[in-house]
């Protein structure tokens, strides 16, 4: 576990604190299950994917084990990573493109409008599950809120918390959290532990977060915090130290 030294262009405490406060998942009457490994590529979800049209996959790995489970239950899978070559073993309803997803269409990139329009062109709900290292903080605040709308489920990988005490940084981050917090409720967190974890006024914080979302119209929901960390969450890497995922959202001051 490392510690983060403040720049002169830091931002204060209660901006910080403010900002994780966005980070609390809330209980919802729709219960979570787990696709994918055991390990690292493995998500909790809400239990809510009939009638779901499509899975958008921006950002893959080695493992394709949740998108399989997704493709098995009929649903159509889009994966996109210009990094890597095509998986083996793709099922028919598996496609994969070889670019980046971007701010702009200027190729090697392509943005989510654009993926959505060329592959479901059609109304219907649709999943994000997005890992892509870091860019999402270029990429999603060019995406309009009716396109976020079409996602009942987004499943997001952030990045890169220690550098929350830069002042423009937090500023991204926030204004992404809003973003999704405006028509979609957070529903499970989980600390990834392939990341290092960091100190911060004295709390252990993971750099790199995994968040569920649900769209508000989809669950009811009392206010009442989710059960962190939950049975069902597993620690993606066996062979570096797991934490509990904390309860950073209650973090003081």
């Amino acid at each position: 576990m490392g510690s983060f030294r403040a720049s002169e262009n830091h931002a204060p405490q209660d901006k910080i604190t403010s900002a994780l406060t966005k980070l609390a998942p809330y209980a919802i009457d729709v219960p979570l299950v787990r696709l994918g490994p055991e390990d690292d590529g493995g998500y909790l979800l809400p239990d809510d994917l009939d009638g779901i049209a499509a899975l958008f996959s921006p950002g893959v790995s080695d493992t394709v084990g949740f998108d399989h489970e997704i493709a098995r239950r009929g649903i159509d899978c889009f994966l996109m990573d210009a990094s890597v070559e095509e998986p083996d073993h793709l099922l028919p309803n598996m496609q994969f493109q070889k670019t980046f997803l971007g701010a702009r269409d200027a190729d090697p990139f392509v943005t989510l409008p654009s993926w959505i329009k060329a592959s479901v062109p059609n109304d219907g709900d649709l999943i994000l599950q997005m890992d892509i290292e870091g860019a999402e903080y270029d990429v999603l605040p060019h995406v309009s809120a009716a396109t976020l709308d079409r996602f009942r489920i987004i499943l997001l990988e952030i990045h890169d918390l220690h550098k929350m005490w830069q002042a423009d940084w937090l500023a991204r981050f926030g204004k992404i959290l809003n973003q999704l917090n405006a028509n979609h409720l957070l529903c499970h967190i989980h600390a990834n532990n392939t990341a290092p974890y960091f100190s911060l006024a004295g709390h252990t914080i993971p750099d790199v977060l995994e968040l569920t979302y649900i769209r508000k119209d989809r669950v009811s929901a009392d206010g009442s915090i989710a059960d962190v960390p939950h049975p069902l969450d597993r620690p993606n890497c066996t062979k570096t130290a797991h934490f509990p995922t904390p309860k950073i959202w209650e973090m003081q001051n």
